[in-house]
């Protein structure tokens, strides 16, 4: 297996895992592959992706931005099949090791068995729940709804709430607050 920075011809593959794993309300609208690389080309280098593939093989990818103090992992998905295989904890390893410890990311409260799985995952890989913090995922576009999720951390994120987040709510969700 190998990690790379997500490539043009990977973006067919890309769209089909990140339509079919989040639910509209939790993901922006990629109209196709031309729309996709015109928003990486447009987020001048604080938007980032990573492609985890065994040959020709998409495995998944990892999605962040970066920010100051901070990574925000925006979205994160292995294939289905390929689930449990270590292939996620190898993408975070990656991750921190080529852009750092500090990471935050968002996810579904523990309401059933795969979000506790899933937070159980984040967990294992050294992230922490920021209980004390509320949450709303502002929607992504007008016409979507927020999202009450559950953020964690890895590493040293010095945020206690939504005013130490400001930069991100605007980059990632054009929110002017």
């Amino acid at each position: 297996m190998e990690i790379t920075n997500l490539e043009v011809g990977n973006y067919p593959d890309f769209l089909v895992l990140y339509n079919q794993t989040f639910p509209a309300d939790q993901r922006r609208f990629y109209e196709d592959e031309e729309h996709l690389a015109r928003f990486i080309k447009e987020k001048g280098g604080k938007f980032h992706a990573y492609a985890a593939k065994d040959g020709d093989l998409f495995l998944g990818f990892l999605s962040y931005w970066t920010f100051q103090g901070y990574i925000y992992i925006e979205h994160f998905a292995v294939e289905p099949e390929h689930r449990g295989k270590n292939i996620g904890s190898k993408m975070l390893n990656h991750l921190f090791k080529e852009a750092g410890e500090n990471v935050l990311i968002e996810v579904e409260p523990p309401l059933d068995q795969e979000s506790k799985d899933r937070i159980r995952f984040y967990e294992r890989n050294g992230f922490v729940k920021r209980e004390e913090i509320d949450y709303m995922q502002p929607p992504y576009e007008k016409g979507k709804k927020p999202v009450r999720l559950l953020l964690m951390t890895h590493g040293e994120v010095k945020i206690t709430g939504k005013d130490d987040m400001k930069e991100m709510l605007h980059d990632v969700y054009n929110l002017n607050e």
